[in-house]
């Protein structure tokens, strides 16, 4: 007998999530509910710099999001061929992974996870501008001292210190990253991982497996509005950019290495594509001579 509970098909959740991240796109003030994705994009875009950096021996100053989708990530060192290829090749990667993890439902709870928790790392170790790990353990300190605080309350002793030790250390890391800039690139790190790890660990299989297959698509489609959007800023001479950067240290017209980026990129997402719907429509198949 057929199970009674909702429980659609990845190819119908990539179906849904490929419509709603193109009517965003197409319909007027479509940006403003799409905004927020788009902000996570650009924190991962930023990521992908600063993982490139420290993975190819360099070192990371800060990771900066603006509130108009742009971003900003102060690196030293590392192979600067492969950090100026990472922010957008980068989003893309992620999101056709996203795309090829949603095969399964089983695995959208642990991507969710990693995802989640990797959204935290990120954030505590590259977020803003300076040391962001003051911000890290001012945040520590404040939530040691209210639970140690509970603690003592659940024992009917006093613990006003503590709650307001853990206030003040709290205010104390907030108004670091307030003053260092950080606060923005923060609130959307926490925020964004906060929703992932809650999704995990609280929503419906379903949904989990939505978000996962939502997210591929946001991502794919992101990075490669992402550059095509820089090319046409490199044919317009218009702003320093990824590609600019490439252009000083190849020589190679900075119009040359974005197309480049999109060809790659759109490569990546069409396999990707290829193997979600391959993947499914073989057990949709199976299935249904069962």
């Amino acid at each position: 007998m057929a199970s009674s509970k909702f429980n659609p098909s990845a190819r119908t959740l990539l179906l849904f999530a490929v419509a709603l991240v193109v009517v965003t796109m197409l319909v007027p003030y479509g940006y403003i509910v799409a905004y927020p994705l788009r902000l996570f994009g650009t924190f991962v875009h930023e990521t992908g710099h600063a993982l490139a950096t420290v993975v190819t021996g360099g070192s990371v100053s800060g990771m900066h999001v603006n509130l108009d989708t742009s971003g900003l990530t102060l690196s030293r060192g590392g192979a600067s061929l492969l950090i100026s290829s990472a922010g957008y090749l980068g989003t893309v990667a992620l999101g056709a992974a996203l795309l090829v993890a949603g095969r399964r439902q089983v695995w959208a709870r642990k991507v969710l996870m990693v995802l989640g928790v990797g959204t935290l790392v990120a954030t505590a170790v590259f977020g803003g501008y300076g040391s962001s790990l003051l911000a890290v353990g001012g945040f520590i300190v404040g939530v040691g001292l209210w639970a140690l605080g509970r603690r003592r309350s659940r024992a009917d002793q006093p613990a006003g210190a503590l709650y307001a030790g853990g206030a003040v250390a709290t205010l104390a890391a907030l108004a670091y990253l307030g003053f260092s800039g950080a606060l923005l690139t923060w609130a959307i790190g926490l925020v964004a991982a906060a929703l992932l790890l809650g999704v995990a660990f609280y929503a419906a299989p379903w949904v989990q497996h939505m978000l996962v297959i939502a997210l591929g698509v946001q991502l794919s489609f992101d990075g490669l509005h992402s550059i095509r959007y820089l090319i046409d800023h490199t044919v317009a001479a218009r702003g320093h950019s990824d590609a600019v950067n490439m252009a000083q240290f190849t020589g190679i017209p900075a119009t040359v290495w974005a197309v480049l980026w999109a060809l790659v990129g759109l490569a990546i997402v069409v396999v990707a594509f290829a193997l979600f719907w391959r993947e499914n429509k073989r057990e949709s198949f199976e299935a249904s001579i069962q």
